[in-house]
């Protein structure tokens, strides 16, 4: 609720946290949300966090696209925290800190599927959904919004996974 009233968002989101870059897949996102908003009127907003790349990519005008720039982590958490899910779109992640942290807040995650790193995590995990289109990326954003259970136990999964492999003393 903190990150809700702070930044005036009162409707269900979707958000990307990193740099909004193309490399990390930032100009597909957006085509792919696009398509998403169109078929979903509905349906989740995106928020974005995170400061643009090197080679700068325009966040596009669009009524349901929110960017926020660089956040102080306390502002990033509890972002994570008020959404529904984390989309990375990035096809070139070998570890996505940003996936764990968002199991580790049972968040459910919609990632690249072709970043096979990513893809095989989701898998493992069964803590979210792979996309290898837009056709694929609505889908599944629409099955994680949260008009449905999907989300929910797609996070709780996601959140196992990251107590069993990544909390502190496993690590340790």
């Amino acid at each position: 609720g903190r990150f809700r009233r702070k930044f005036n968002l009162h409707r269900p989101f979707a958000i990307y946290i990193g740099r909004i870059d193309p490399n990390k897949g930032c100009r597909e996102l957006f085509d792919h949300f696009a398509r998403y908003a169109e078929a979903y009127p509905k349906g989740l907003d995106l928020v974005l966090i995170g400061s643009t790349g090197s080679t700068e990519v325009d966040v596009p005008a669009h009524p349901r696209m929110r960017h926020l720039g660089f956040l102080p982590d306390q502002d990033k958490f509890d972002a994570l925290a008020a959404a529904d899910v984390l989309i990375m779109p990035s096809p070139f992640e070998s570890l996505s800190i940003v996936v764990l942290e968002a199991w580790a807040l049972g968040k459910p995650v919609l990632v690249n599927g072709r970043c096979d790193v990513l893809r095989g995590q989701v898998l493992r995990s069964r803590g979210g959904l792979f996309y290898d289109n837009a056709e694929e990326f609505a889908e599944a954003l629409y099955t994680l919004g949260g008009t449905g259970p999907a989300g929910a136990v797609l996070g709780r999964q996601g959140k196992d996974f990251f107590r069993r492999h990544y909390t502190w003393p496993v690590v340790e």
